[in-house]
């Protein structure tokens, strides 16, 4: 007996790309084929982003001090670099 699953109709919008992420971690690209449309697109890019381990502890603080001031972690962390090795 062959069972035809349904698929969930790809939502208009997502909200962020967590929500996207999590859409497409858990549905396959090739059940929707049908639905996508091809696009050009151009890429010019002019920052890199290095990958740099932190211990835990600081982490957190820097998370928590981010949490307070209403920004990410990335721009504290850079901030703070920015001022103290910056001549």
């Amino acid at each position: 007996m062959n069972v035809v699953k349904k698929k969930e109709p790809i939502p208009d919008h997502f909200n962020d790309d967590e929500e996207a992420g999590n859409f497409w971690d858990t549905h396959s690209a090739a059940d929707y084929w049908d639905e996508m449309e091809e696009v050009e697109i151009e890429f010019d890019i002019k920052k890199r982003k290095f990958l740099v381990p932190i211990d835990e502890r600081l982490y957190q603080l820097v998370k928590n001090q981010a949490k307070k001031s209403d920004c990410t972690v990335e721009q504290i962390i850079n901030t703070m670099l920015d001022h103290n090795l910056v001549d």
